[in-house]
């Protein structure tokens, strides 16, 4: 089967979770660090989940799912101990339109959840389709070694020069040549070595801004 390869924003969006175990405990996780409004329907809740509740960071319906609990979600996980009680759901949700993520059996899904590097704004996902998840994490294994915190650093500086350059540089097809040799620059390999105000430099130079704001007589 061939997947859509999308990223989705969630943030205030009402979400799903049924199940309380650590696969659930998992999704749901992920769910919150996307900014989601999670609600967990569970008889039992992990230690995690249970505090969670407990601090109102999710929403928790200490019951067995029913069909109902559907109603108004943007996206299910259905992540129980139980493929029946997980098949039902997906397939409700099938009905409904909702995107549902069963976590077995899997071919239930409409959706399924990638490996994921990420280090801040950078996301990276890793995906067999379904055929090798071991691979998956095989990949996403080797990607968190090449791809480390520097990244992350690189474009949150990066957001504050881009913004800048797009205020003060009119020239669209300058601005494009701007971006590109800072990506293509050294910058990153400055931050690996720990010298940032280096790469913050060398980004503002070749953008040619100063380091106080205001461009630079350079053309």
């Amino acid at each position: 089967m061939k997947f859509y390869p999308a990223y989705l924003d969630l943030r205030d969006r009402p979400c799903l979770v049924i199940g309380g175990g650590p696969v659930a405990q998992r999704k749901a996780l992920s769910l919150l660090t996307a900014g989601a409004d999670v609600t967990i329907v569970s008889p039992r809740l992990t230690p995690r989940l249970h505090d969670l509740a407990r601090s109102g960071k999710i929403t928790h319906h200490k019951k067995d799912f029913d069909e109902k609990d559907l109603s108004g979600r943007v996206l299910v996980i259905a992540a129980t101990d139980s493929p029946e009680v997980n098949t039902r759901a997906a397939r409700a949700c099938r009905k409904k339109g909702i995107l549902v993520n069963a976590a077995t059996p899997p071919e239930e899904s409409t959706f399924i959840v990638p490996s994921v590097v990420e280090q801040g704004d950078l996301l990276i996902a890793v995906s067999t389709s379904g055929a090798s998840p071991a691979l998956s994490k095989k990949i996403r294994k080797e990607l968190e070694a090449r791809y480390g915190p520097e990244y992350e650093q690189f474009l949150g500086k990066l957001a504050a020069v881009r913004k800048r350059v797009q205020d003060e540089v009119k020239d669209a097809r300058k601005r494009e040549r701007i971006f590109q040799a800072i990506a293509h620059s050294d910058a990153i390999e400055l931050l690996r070595m720990g010298k940032a105000r280096e790469a913050e430099a060398r980004m503002l130079e070749i953008s040619g801004l100063s380091r106080c704001g205001g461009t630079s007589k350079r053309d």
